[in-house]
């Protein structure tokens, strides 16, 4: 089996103190390191190491895929879910040193199982606590949404027959193209009705 190596470091030291445990996870496995993988410590958001990693498992280059810690791959339960899915699909093993976990085996699958259920969960309440935010601030009279754009579509209309293209009155009133298309229709003209 071909397995591929992880690791997130700041400093060259950390990186080979995370590599150290991984080759001999690999060798006493029987398994062939053929790449490593990584990506400096901090933010989440640039990870070229670890969408490589990923387009290696999609194309099927590896097999396994070793990590000291799980937080390595992933910021929150819900990543983690995603990830355990995407390499399910892709049908490649995941091995993290710290928690022994190991997807290959039955006892790994079960815990890759339930990670991914309280990761849909976690999902699904978020999903809940937003919508149930929004009904509470609609209720509370809140406006929801984009600010109203504070522009007279009288405006919009007087430089359109100017002869101004609605790029060009979006540029001069600071709005979109689309928005002063919106408000150069008659029903964005009309006064509200009083009810």
């Amino acid at each position: 089996m071909k397995a591929a190596a992880y690791v997130r470091a700041g400093a060259p030291g950390d990186r080979d103190r995370q590599l150290e445990p991984i080759r001999r996870r690999a060798e006493g496995s029987g398994w062939e390191l053929t790449d490593v993988y990584a990506d400096p410590s901090g933010r989440r958001g640039n990870q070229p190491g670890f969408r490589r990693l990923l387009a290696a498992a999609e194309q099927r280059a590896v097999d396994v895929i070793i990590i000291e810690r799980l937080d390595r791959l992933a910021g929150s339960l819900r990543e983690l879910a995603q990830l355990f899915e995407d390499l399910r699909r892709c049908q490649v093993a995941l091995v993290s040193l710290d928690e022994e976990i190991d997807t290959s085996t039955g006892h790994g699958d079960l815990v890759c199982h339930v990670m991914r259920a309280v990761g849909r969960f976690e999902r699904r309440l978020h999903g809940e606590r937003i919508r149930v935010g929004l009904a509470r601030a609609r209720v509370a009279g809140t406006r929801l949404g984009r600010p109203p754009a504070g522009v007279d579509p009288a405006a919009v209309v007087r430089l359109r027959e100017e002869g101004l293209s609605y790029r060009q009155v979006g540029r001069r009133l600071g709005i979109s193209a689309a928005l002063a298309h919106r408000l150069a229709r008659p029903s964005a003209q009309e006064p509200p009705q009083a009810v």
